[in-house]
C-alpha cells in the first residue's frame, strides 16, 4: 500500500492482512502513522463478488480505543448450511445451479469466523473491519501497536 504521509508524519508499522479465505488474494491494507490510522479492507457481496472496500483515515488524538476481537456470524452459518444443502440436493436435476449453490454455500460457511478491529472515536462510535480468522495473531499486534502509540501522545 503506498500511504502518502503529510508533512512531519512518519510511518510507525504498515501490515497486509487476507481479509477473506474464498478470496485470498484481496488485500486488506492498514498503516500506522505517528499522526493516523489508514487504510482499506475490501468488501465483497454475498462473500464472493468484491465490489469495493471501507476505507479508514482516523486521527490518532481522536481514537478513544482500539479492540481487537474474534467474531462468529450465525445467520453466515446458517445460510451457507442451507444454501450448500439445497445445492447438493439438486445437482442430479441442475448440475450447473447445484454446484453454484454448493459453492457459495461453503464460502459462506468458511467466513462465518472472522477476527475483527474495532476503532471508537472520541464520541464513542465504532467501526469494525473484518480480516479472515486466519490472520487472528497479526490483528493482535496490529491493535497492541496502535493502542501503544494512543498511550504515548
Amino acid at each position: 500500500m503506498n500511504t502518502i504521509l503529510g508533512k512531519d508524519e512518519n510511518k510507525i508499522r504498515e501490515d497486509v492482512f487476507t481479509a477473506n479465505l474464498i478470496l485470498f488474494w484481496l488485500k486488506a491494507n492498514y498503516t500506522l502513522t505517528d499522526k493516523r490510522v489508514t487504510g482499506h479492507t475490501p468488501n465483497t457481496f454475498l462473500g464472493l463478488i468484491p465490489i469495493g472496500q471501507a476505507q479508514v483515515a482516523q486521527p490518532l488524538k481522536t481514537i478513544s480505543s482500539v479492540i481487537s476481537s474474534t467474531k462468529f456470524h450465525f445467520i453466515r452459518l446458517l445460510f451457507g448450511l442451507i444454501l450448500f444443502i439445497i445445492g447438493l440436493s439438486i445437482i442430479g436435476n441442475s448440475f450447473i445451479a447445484g454446484i453454484i449453490l454448493s459453492i457459495l454455500g461453503l464460502v459462506w460457511i468458511l467466513n462465518c469466523y472472522t477476527a475483527t478491529f474495532v476503532i471508537t472515536n472520541n464520541a464513542g462510535q465504532s467501526t469494525g473491519y473484518e480480516i479472515s480468522i486466519l490472520e487472528k495473531s497479526k490483528v493482535q499486534d496490529f491493535v497492541n501497536e496502535i493502542n501503544k502509540v494512543i498511550t504515548e501522545l
